[in-house]
């Protein structure tokens, strides 16, 4: 089912009563107490409020049992405000499965007023399945219980004091049974140390400089697709942290989320398959928790063994906006297909959308290709369906929706499915030799390096070359363009 939302905005205006809270901030005028329900149960939820004055900018206050961080706050659905006078704009969100309410108001003195804010649920992944998780987050462990509640998110391996779940030289590592030493190892070695100590590894870009030694390791778990350069409505636009994009062919806001997918996909070209995941960065950025999530389809009961099974197993799609959930011959993505022995197969698609952001087109990306580009019209009056996808051979496909937002790449993804015949992969020529020629260029890096020492650049140097045999070995096996 599709669902579009073109937002309203809800006016609220004070009523002038003489009193003022006990905890009101130093030079308050007035209050406004708030209360937040779900419409369908009546009951009151967390939520996140983005506030902003007259100006444009965000409002802090010093109030109790609100998670403040950034541009916004949360609080478990009922919060009193003291404001200076003057008028506000607010957006309340309760994660992507809720419409967004957004209005204004103005505080006069000596206001106090009581609303109620019904938050309408239009989709429940939770019920199908499908249990939300952020894996890039470093905030206060107080703050994460209720920013999870207002965001649905069932799973954050938050980045904390204990060091089972860290950050080191662009991986994201979870689940050690305690501190994992980094000091003057190399990324590989770190990588292939917290897999033998029973962890889980998650790039936290695609475009990290190390990601072809990674890859041919064989050790990743997962590659964040949509990561921390993904704001909530901006990028970081740039790739500071890893291989930089050629602006040419990725141009503008939306250039880096592009060339994170595009490195992707030469992933997946070369017969290797690794889930995508995602990340907010928060605590880091600005983000809210979960702006950017991977849901992972794990049955009707939650646990995080279950939900790494099936974020390892591909059953997964990533999305800092809109809603979807393919279903292929009634199969979840990283399904693999076999053509046992057919000249070819047609494989009919079928997709659950649901969005509160505009979605301009949905596509299916076929071994690195559009196959099919669908308005999201075209795919309302068909009734949620698109042409089917035909195989004579080996290869991979996924499904994308993508939004028409301008300030920066707006996106969800499935996980890949695949498609067998003999038991061969398909592997491209032209991605292996992306990422030999990546080898080439991180080596050259590396050799230029001022102020490492012989040993140090000779052990880098000779990670480089040994993932430089595994992509010729690909190479020499490629039976595809």
């Amino acid at each position: 089912m599709t669902i579009l939302r073109i937002l309203r905005p809800l006016t609220l205006w004070t009523v002038l009563l003489p009193s003022l809270p006990a905890f009101a901030a130093s030079h308050s005028d007035g209050q406004l107490a708030i209360e937040v329900v779900d419409a369908a149960t009546g009951q009151p939820i967390a939520v996140r409020m983005h506030l902003k004055n007259r100006r444009g900018r965000p409002v802090k206050f010093r109030v109790a049992g609100i998670g403040q961080y950034g541009d916004h706050f949360y609080f478990d659905g009922n919060v009193t405000l003291p404001l200076r006078i003057g008028q506000y704009t607010f957006d309340l969100e309760a994660g992507p499965e809720y419409r967004t309410q957004n209005g204004h108001f103005e505080i006069e003195r000596h206001a106090d007023d009581r609303k109620q804010i019904e938050m309408h649920r239009f989709a429940n992944l939770a019920k199908e399945g499908w249990w939300a998780g952020d894996l890039d987050a470093q905030r206060r462990a107080d703050d994460l219980p209720l920013a999870m509640r207002a965001e649905s998110l069932v799973y954050v391996p938050n980045r904390d004091d204990t060091g089972n779940n860290t950050l080191a030289d662009g991986l994201l590592v979870f689940g050690l049974p305690g501190p994992l030493e980094t000091a003057g190892k190399t990324s590989l070695e770190i990588l292939r140390e917290a897999k033998q100590l029973g962890g889980h590894v998650v790039a936290r870009t695609p475009y990290a400089w190390d990601l072809p030694l990674w890859l041919a390791s064989g050790e990743l778990d997962a590659i964040e697709v949509i990561h921390h350069h993904a704001l909530r409505d901006a990028v970081v636009d740039n790739e500071d942290d890893g291989r930089p994009r050629d602006k040419t062919f990725f141009p503008g806001h939306t250039g880096n989320g592009r060339w994170s997918e595009a490195i992707y996909e030469h992933v997946l070209g070369c017969g290797l398959r690794i889930p995508p995941a995602a990340g907010s960065g928060s605590g880091t950025n600005g983000n809210p928790l979960g702006i950017n999530r991977v849901y992972v389809h794990c049955g009707p009961e939650f646990s995080p063994a279950a939900w790494w099974d099936g974020l390892e197993a591909g059953e997964v799609f990533v999305t800092n906006g809109p809603l979807l959930r393919p279903i292929v011959e009634g199969q979840m993505p990283g399904h693999v297909f076999h053509l046992d022995g057919r000249k070819k197969r047609s494989l009919e698609i079928g997709l659950n959308l649901a969005t509160r952001v505009p979605v301009d087109y949905l596509q299916i990306i076929k071994n690195g290709r559009v196959e099919h580009e669908v308005r999201l019209d075209k795919f309302a009056e068909s009734g949620g369906k698109v042409p089917p996808l035909e195989f004579d051979r080996s290869g991979w496909f996924l499904v994308r929706a993508v939004t028409n937002n301008v300030n920066n790449y707006q996106f969800a993804a499935s996980g890949p499915y695949y498609v067998e015949r003999a038991g061969e992969r398909r592997v491209s020529r032209a991605s292996v030799q992306f990422f030999l020629d990546w080898i080439d260029a991180a080596a050259a890096r590396v050799g230029g390096f001022p102020d490492i020492d012989a040993a140090t650049r000779n052990t880098l140097l000779a990670e480089q070359a040994e993932a430089r045999a595994f992509f010729e070995d690909l190479s020499a096996s490629a039976n595809a363009e």
